[in-house]
């Protein structure tokens, strides 16, 4: 992403095209990647922007809080719940979390949002996950974050 952040998915993910991205009804005010694992009920959507000048001196754990209240607005009709907030590691470096629990189409879900600002470009990255896969499909998710390699 934005030449800077790899990030490595096992086999399974797939990117989804734009038709797909269309029925998620996935955000397209940033640049990104949007990728599913079928089998594993689990979909990520990774996106970057370019901080501007309030974003410059805000720090993670402001980005974090200012995502959080954007999200849980944008679903408040899926029962939205937050449930935590979290420090993680994305590779070498420090990023803050929180992660959240849902309901589509009568299925519980989790999800987390971890965002990061680094130069010039705040990252952010969501996961979602079937209830009923959460615990492996967070395992997974927190290897990749820490597998991550920045450029």
């Amino acid at each position: 992403m934005n030449d800077t952040l790899s990030l490595t998915f096992p086999d399974g993910f797939e990117k989804l095209d734009e038709a797909q991205l269309q029925q998620l009804r996935a955000m397209k005010s940033s640049p990104g990647v949007c990728l599913r694992d079928e089998e594993k009920h689990i979909i990520v959507s990774l996106a970057y922007k370019r901080a501007g000048f309030l974003s410059g001196v805000l720090n993670g754990r402001d980005l974090i809080k200012s995502a959080q209240s954007r999200l849980a607005a944008a679903m408040r009709g899926y029962g939205y719940r937050l449930t935590g907030y979290e420090d993680r590691r994305v590779g070498s470096k420090a990023a803050q979390s929180f992660q959240y629990a849902y309901v589509a189409q009568d299925v519980g879900m989790r999800g987390e949002c971890c965002a990061i600002k680094e130069g010039k470009a705040i990252y952010y990255l969501h996961f979602y996950v079937r209830e009923t896969y959460a615990e492996e499909g967070f395992r997974l998710w927190k290897q990749v974050l820490a597998d991550a390699d920045w450029n």
